[in-house]
């Protein structure tokens, strides 16, 4: 959850949000993090990976920027680069 609050932090550098759009990011954070709390409850190993697997694919559909992004990610986190500051995706 901090890299995405990293990610929020970043883009209100970048680009002023709209009170529309901050609601709305407060109400996707919160919503997530009620999400991955459920998803961290369940016992069954099997139903953890297929549900988060189905979440990837309903947040990718076809958007190839955002598959591009989730296999960039997930390379990174196979090879443990997520934690080599001096490493730049």
């Amino acid at each position: 959850m901090e890299d995405f609050e990293d990610m929020v932090i970043l883009e209100e550098d970048e680009d002023e949000l709209d009170a529309e759009d901050e609601v709305k990011l407060a109400e996707i954070y919160k919503l997530s993090n009620k999400l991955f709390k459920l998803l961290e409850d369940l016992k069954s190993h099997e139903l953890r990976e297929a549900t988060a697997l189905m979440i990837i694919r309903e947040l990718v559909e076809d958007d190839k920027l955002l598959l591009g992004l989730a296999s960039k990610m997930l390379s990174d986190l196979i090879y443990g680069f997520e934690d080599d500051e001096s490493y730049v995706s």
